[in-house]
């Protein structure tokens, strides 16, 4: 039940620092009236667990290059709303792990946004949830990769595996109930290189 609220927030500032931030139970809460940096020069971890909450406008995760960000969603209840765009890996590293019902929310989505970025993100567990409420770039720039797994679901409008020339992206569907719904266009390698694998009964739609 505790709470913390801020204007705009940074973990792992410095480059070699490390910053660790829980949001653990119901009614606990970590308000950004701004922008979140997880690991902005250096490393860093944000953990939401048991019905835990944080909001910010955009989210950026390994921010700066040679940054290092993880971030875990985990639980029913437990939720990362962002009010504007989500950039998992902006130059550095990022890791998303959502799972066991989990839910994250953003405008566009980015993993792997610029050249030698690496990201990934994994949702898995039924009523894991990762809604793009825009579109999702799986290796904007850098390298991307994107899991969906057990009953995890995404969603979003347009999305692009592998968009620039330096650009790697890679999407797995895996398994009943595992789903990504794109409600615009999917383009797999536009400019870069792009991999969409669907297995074990798992489930993709796009309009085109």
């Amino acid at each position: 039940g505790g709470t913390v609220s801020d204007v705009a927030s940074f973990t792992g500032y410095n480059s070699g620092s490390t910053g660790k931030v829980t949001v653990d139970g119901a009614g606990s809460t970590w308000t950004n009236a701004g922008t979140l940096y997880m690991a902005y020069q250096g490393d860093g971890e944000l953990i939401i667990r048991d019905g835990g909450k944080v909001s910010n406008i955009d989210g950026y995760i390994g921010v700066i290059a040679g940054s290092s960000g993880k971030v875990t969603v985990e639980g029913a209840g437990s939720g990362w709303t962002n009010a504007g765009a989500l950039y998992m890996a902006n130059q550095g590293d990022g890791e998303l792990i959502i799972e066991n019902g989990g839910k994250v929310s953003n405008t566009t989505g980015y993993i792997g946004y610029s050249t030698g970025s690496s990201g990934k993100v994994t949702v898995d567990g039924a009523g894991s949830g990762w809604t793009n409420t825009q579109g999702l770039t799986v290796g904007n720039s850098g390298d991307g990769e994107l899991i969906i797994k057990n009953g995890g679901m995404v969603s979003d409008t347009v999305s692009v595996i592998g968009f620039g020339p330096d650009s790697t992206g890679k999407v797995i569907v895996d398994g009943t109930g595992s789903g990504w719904t794109n409600t615009g266009a999917l383009y797999v390698g536009l400019g870069g290189e792009g991999t969409l694998t669907i297995s074990n009964k798992g489930v993709a739609d796009a309009s085109a």
